[in-house]
């Protein structure tokens, strides 16, 4: 995905909900695979005219990867979410809505990528994994805004530590990547640095804040109050319908062929469970951090929902000076 479409149009992260909606695209099929939407009147048994619509599908789908594979720019492929025709490469037809009714189905595609362009590339990329009767990995991003300075532990407990062990104990995950990750690994420490600058008006809860945000949210493994911005890589599906060849507990050769129903592409199914983990660290964080409030007279975490949030320096240093005279 390019880096204009990890952002709204305003300038802020999406929300879920966005996501969810602008990566939503509907299946386009194409009549000239031989393909129709069977009604009653072409085949009366429900059961029989399911294994017809079946096997019409599946043809359609072959003629699809045939057509990626030649170039084929002038089919329209998807309907998003505003009701822009694409093709399967992701571009915006003049076609619209109404002249492509004929070929629209109930199919629909959940990327959860808010890009649209990026979002029917990657469709096109599944449809025809799963036509091969294979499947596909891919990566998630997530950001977490608004998190309170002061959350997570300089050494055992950093909080991109404690993310990464709440990801990866999400199935399918194998990486994880905070900030600029290891494309960080690439650059220079003055290109890498992320310089601080006053912070914007009507935020003076915050003196500072940084200007760019290559650390991801985080320094010495405490929040800096910058969005905490990391992704996570998600394998491919391990269950597919393509022969492999594999050994019995003898050990004597033998071929792996899956059947059923199987998720070309968990990816789509992940974003959820990275928001609720991402959420529950945070939280954990944060209570943390508030059990440490007598001792240190810290107002970064509020007590309760709608706490004013800013600092007292004098109050914290007379904390601080009480504890040490104890």
């Amino acid at each position: 995905i390019p880096e204009e479409g990890m952002q709204h149009a305003s300038g802020r992260p999406w929300t879920r909900q966005e996501v969810d909606d602008e990566g939503r695209l509907v299946v386009l099929r194409n009549p000239a695979s031989g393909w129709k939407l069977l009604s009653e009147a072409d085949e009366p048994d429900a059961k029989a005219r399911r294994a017809a619509q079946l096997k019409l599908d599946e043809a359609d789908d072959a003629a699809f990867v045939k057509a990626t594979a030649e170039g084929d720019e002038a089919t329209p492929a998807y309907v998003g979410f505003r009701d822009g025709v694409y093709n399967r490469n992701g571009k915006l037809l003049e076609t619209t809505k109404a002249d492509v009714a004929a070929f629209m189905t109930d199919e629909l595609v959940h990327v959860r990528c808010p890009h649209a362009e990026t979002a029917c590339r990657m469709a096109t990329l599944i449809r025809s994994v799963k036509a091969e009767e294979d499947s596909i990995g891919g990566t998630v991003a997530c950001v977490c805004s608004n998190v309170p300075v002061g959350l997570g532990e300089p050494c055992f407990d950093k909080l991109e530590a404690l993310l990464a062990h709440a990801m990866l104990s999400l199935p399918a995950t194998k990486g994880f990547a905070i900030g600029s990750g290891f494309d960080g690994s690439k650059m220079r420490g003055s290109q890498h640095n992320d310089p601080f600058e006053a912070a914007v008006k009507g935020q003076e809860e915050r003196m500072l804040r940084p200007k760019t945000n290559h650390a991801g949210g985080t320094l010495g493994g405490i929040s800096s109050g910058a969005d905490i911005v990391f992704r996570v890589a998600v394998k491919p599906v391990s269950t597919i319908g393509r022969a492999q060849e594999t050994s019995d507990f003898t050990g004597k050769a033998t071929v792996l062929e899956a059947k059923g129903r199987h998720d070309p592409c968990v990816l789509p199914r992940t974003p959820p469970l990275v928001e609720a983990m991402a959420a529950l660290t945070l939280i954990d964080a944060a209570l943390i951090q508030r059990s440490r409030l007598d001792l240190i007279g810290s107002r970064t975490v509020p007590l309760s929902a709608g706490a004013d949030l800013v600092a007292d320096p004098a109050q914290s240093a007379r904390l601080v000076a009480e504890r040490e005279a104890k």
